[in-house]
C-alpha cells in the first residue's frame, strides 16, 4: 500500500473469517477510534505517550470486521479533533490527492485523503463540528456524518460528547450505503424526502467556482418540488456564538484535565481554542443548550415534514497552503456557520461531489434526526439522476 500521500498513521491488517456484506473492502479509522494493541494518537504525541494501547477494538471497528471489511490501518488526524484544516504541527498534513497544493481538510484528514486516494475502499472518521464534511469536500469524496446517537461511540476518544458523530468517506455511493446497512440502525420514522429547502443563506457569497459546479444541481433540485428558506445573518452569529461555547465548554470538560497536567505543545490554533475553552462558564453552557431548543426548532420548522435542506457543504474549494491565518479565520467561520446546523441538531448530512475541473466542491443535504438511511438513498437518486442529465 502506497502510503506516501500521509494518510496512514499504521498499517494493519485485521479481518475475520468467512464473508459478509463487506467483504473484498478494505478501510482504515481515525487515529481517535480504538483498534485493540494500538494506542490511539487523538491527534498528538503526548496522548500518544501518557496514554496506554486500547485493550479492545472500537464497536464500529468490530462491526465492521464482522461484516468481511478488512481493517488495514489507522489515519493521521488534526491535534485533538478540533481543527478543520487537515494541518497537524507534529505529523504534517496528508497530501490532498485532488488539490496537492490545498489543504486536505480536517480532522478527520487521513480517513478522507486515504479514501480519495484509493489505498482504501472506504474510511471511517469522526465529526464533531465539520470533521467529516470539510475533508470530503476538499478531498471530492462523498462524506457522512451521521445522526448523533444513532452509532454507538464506545472506543472513540471524544471531543465534545453532545455533537460528536460517527462518519465515513466513499468515492461512490453504493459503498457509503453498504456501510450504513452494517453501522445504522433501522430508521425509526418515515424517512420519505419530497421538497428540496435550498438554504438561501448558504448560497450567498460563495465562490465562483462553486456557483457554476452547482448551477446543475440546484437546476435539477428546482425540476421537483421545492423552496428557498433563509435563517438571516443575525440568527446565524448568535447562534454560532453559543455552539462554539457549547462546544468548548465540552471539550474542556473532557480533555482540560490533561491538558492542565501535561502541558502539551500545541499548534497555534488548537492552543488558541483550548485557551478560550478553558474560560467558557458553566452558565455560558447551559445557555447554548437552552438555545439549542430555540434553534433545532427552527431548523425543523424550515426542513418541514418532508423536506431535506440543500446547502453548500462548504462555500469554497479547499484553502490554499499558503493563505494567511487572518485569511484561514474567515473561512474556518464561513464553514462553521453551515456546519453547525447538522451538529447543533445533531442532524445527518451527506456531502456530495459535485462535477468540476478544478479544485473539489461539494454540495450538502441535511435530514431530519434518524432518517440516516433514507438521506442516503436520497443522495443516490439525486446523483443517479445527475449522471442521466450531463
Amino acid at each position: 500500500m502506497n502510503i506516501g500521500v500521509g494518510a496512514l498513521s499504521v498499517v494493519l491488517n485485521e479481518e475475520a473469517e468467512g464473508g459478509g456484506p463487506l467483504s473484498g473492502a478494505t478501510f482504515v479509522v481515525k487515529e481517535n477510534i480504538d483498534v485493540a494493541g494500538q494506542v490511539s494518537t487523538n491527534g498528538h504525541p503526548h496522548w500518544a505517550a501518557t496514554h496506554a494501547p486500547a485493550k479492545a477494538n472500537a464497536s464500529v471497528v468490530d462491526k465492521l470486521v464482522g461484516a468481511g471489511a478488512r481493517l488495514v490501518g489507522k489515519s493521521h488526524m488534526d491535534e485533538m479533533a478540533y481543527s478543520l484544516l487537515g494541518a497537524n504541527p507534529h505529523f504534517g498534513a496528508p497530501i490532498n490527492p485532488a488539490a496537492q497544493e490545498r489543504h486536505p481538510g480536517g480532522s478527520s484528514s487521513g480517513s478522507a485523503v486515504a479514501a480519495a486516494a484509493g489505498l482504501v475502499s472506504f474510511a471511517i472518521g469522526t465529526d464533531t463540528a465539520g470533521s467529516c464534511r470539510a475533508p470530503a469536500a476538499f478531498c471530492g469524496v462523498f462524506g457522512f456524518r451521521s445522526t448523533h446517537g444513532a452509532i454507538p461511540m464506545d472506543g472513540v476518544v471524544p471531543l465534545a460528547p453532545s455533537l460528536d458523530a460517527l462518519g465515513w468517506f466513499a468515492r461512490d455511493l453504493g459503498q457509503m450505503a453498504a456501510i450504513g446497512d452494517v453501522l445504522l440502525p433501522p430508521d425509526p420514522r418515515p424517512g420519505d424526502y419530497y421538497e428540496a429547502v435550498l438554504l438561501g443563506d448558504g448560497f450567498q457569497g460563495v465562490e465562483t467556482e462553486f456557483a457554476a459546479a452547482a448551477a446543475p444541481a440546484v437546476d435539477e433540485l428546482k425540476d421537483r418540488q421545492w423552496r428557498e428558506g433563509k435563517l438571516g445573518e443575525d440568527f446565524f452569529g448568535t447562534a454560532l456564538s453559543h455552539f462554539r461555547n457549547l462546544q468548548a465548554h465540552e471539550a474542556w470538560a473532557t480533555h482540560g484535565g490533561w491538558v492542565e497536567s501535561e502541558h502539551p505543545a500545541f499548534g497555534k490554533g488548537v492552543e488558541e481554542r483550548f485557551a478560550i475553552a478553558s474560560k467558557v462558564t458553566l452558565d455560558q453552557k447551559k445557555a447554548a443548550l437552552d438555545y439549542r431548543d430555540e434553534f433545532c426548532a427552527k431548523i425543523e420548522g424550515l426542513i418541514g415534514g418532508t423536506g431535506f435542506l440543500v446547502m453548500p457543504t462548504t462555500p469554497f474549494r479547499a484553502p490554499l497552503l499558503t493563505e494567511s491565518e487572518e485569511q484561514l479565520d474567515a473561512k474556518r467561520y464561513q464553514m462553521m456557520r453551515l456546519f453547525m446546523i447538522a451538529s447543533y441538531c445533531g442532524l445527518p448530512q451527506i456531502s456530495m461531489p459535485l462535477p468540476t475541473s478544478d479544485a473539489p466542491v461539494a454540495l450538502s443535504f441535511v435530514g431530519r434526526r434518524g432518517t440516516d438511511r433514507a438521506l442516503i438513498t436520497l443522495a443516490q437518486s439525486f446523483c443517479a439522476r445527475m449522471k442521466k442529465t450531463v
